[in-house]
């Protein structure tokens, strides 16, 4: 008996195979070094290139991005830092969208692909699926419906592509991204002297890494500017041994951990003194590597309103002046306050034109906090 051969059936079990040799996960591209038969995309050819942060302590290549639900009807605004061990969303915009942030290892990613149709990079965090691109800063919050999801994520295609290959290849990136920032030093040919080979001693372990969330800015050797006071320091740390202890300005902070590599962290409040305030966190892991993040902020306090019904100097003397009882002037000053800071020749001024002690108490108690 003849069988009628499924040709539809036979079709899509060779695209559905073909599909599933083409997506390389963060693990499989981690080891296409050692294997010819997956291919990384070339990063050489990368039109937009990350920012290099603590470049001498632990590399941080960071982007601007815009995180979309699968819906493509809630979307987060930040910065995704992407370090050796792994990569960290932080949110800026909406504020009340903060919590969407979130750290994953290397070991966690799983599943990462580019899809080219929605210019989007898709990967797995465990169970949960994530997909976001790239987005400059000036484009964030731009985003009111459906058709502009596609034009933005259209628009920064070739940023979304680096995203792509630095998850597939950081070292690559981090190579490509120091080049350009400076050009190589002339080579120096040094004449060979024959020596017998030494012995290759053990890789030594990798610091933590440290990026920080809050305040926003901070970053190595950064001045930032605030007029609030105190100040909460966050940030997240993040080392393959391990969760590291952080410190910051020599006293441990408060930690939440994300996964077995990364922690959350964040400081008491910090009162800060007008002028520079030195900050100094501090990463270390199992092995005491430690790495180092020094910035300072610069505290400038906001002037005190002045309050517009309270009497002045002038106002009080010439009310004495006019017959107004001391008594009658020191109730108004209790209904309105004063205006001005008044000093000991103030109060004497006000005296000399009929001021009565009752008066004069009245304006030190309204008088405002120095």
């Amino acid at each position: 008996m003849s069988r009628t051969l499924d040709v539809g059936r036979i079709d899509r079990i060779v695209l559905l195979s073909l599909m599933m040799m083409t997506v390389p996960s963060f693990a499989i591209a981690q080891r296409a070094k050692k294997s010819s038969r997956i291919a990384t995309p070339s990063i050489s050819n990368t039109t937009v290139q990350p920012q290099l942060l603590n470049a001498d302590t632990n590399p941080t290549l960071r982007f601007p991005i815009a995180r979309a639900s699968l819906s493509v009807t809630s979307l987060s605004y930040g910065w995704l830092d992407i370090t050796r061990a792994g990569i960290h969303y932080t949110v800026e915009q909406p504020p009340k969208k903060q919590a969407d942030g979130f750290s994953a290892s290397a070991a966690d990613i799983r599943d990462l692909k580019l899809d080219e149709r929605n210019n989007t990079v898709v990967f797995r965090d465990g169970k949960k699926r994530e997909m976001l691109f790239y987005s400059s800063r000036e484009n964030w919050g731009s985003i009111r419906r459906s058709r502009d999801f596609y034009a933005q994520a259209t628009e920064g295609a070739s940023g979304t592509q680096s995203i792509y290959k630095t998850m597939l290849d950081f070292e690559a990136m981090l190579a490509l991204v120091k080049s350009t920032a400076a050009p190589p030093a002339p080579a120096v040919v040094a004449p060979v002297v024959p020596v017998s080979p030494p012995s290759t001693p053990a890789a030594p372990l990798g610091p933590p890494a440290i990026v920080v969330a809050s305040p926003s800015g901070a970053g190595e050797n950064r001045t930032v500017e605030l007029s609030e006071s105190p100040l909460v320091i966050r940030g997240v740390a993040m080392d393959s041994t391990g969760m590291p202890i952080v410190k910051i300005n020599g006293l441990p902070a408060n930690m939440r951990p994300q996964n077995s590599q990364a922690a959350e962290f964040w400081s008491d409040p910090l009162p800060l003194k007008p002028g520079a305030n030195p900050i100094l966190i501090t990463a270390s892991n199992s092995a005491h590597v430690e790495t180092n993040v020094a910035f300072t902020v610069r505290y400038t306090p906001k002037a005190a309103p002045v309050n517009q019904r309270g009497l002045d100097k002038a106002e009080i003397i010439s009310l004495l002046q006019g017959a107004v009882p001391a008594s009658r002037v020191a109730e108004i000053v209790k209904e309105r306050g004063i205006k001005f800071a008044p000093t000991a020749d103030d109060l004497n001024d006000i005296r000399a034109a009929g001021g009565s002690d009752e008066l004069i108490e009245a304006i030190q108690q309204a008088a405002p906090p120095k």
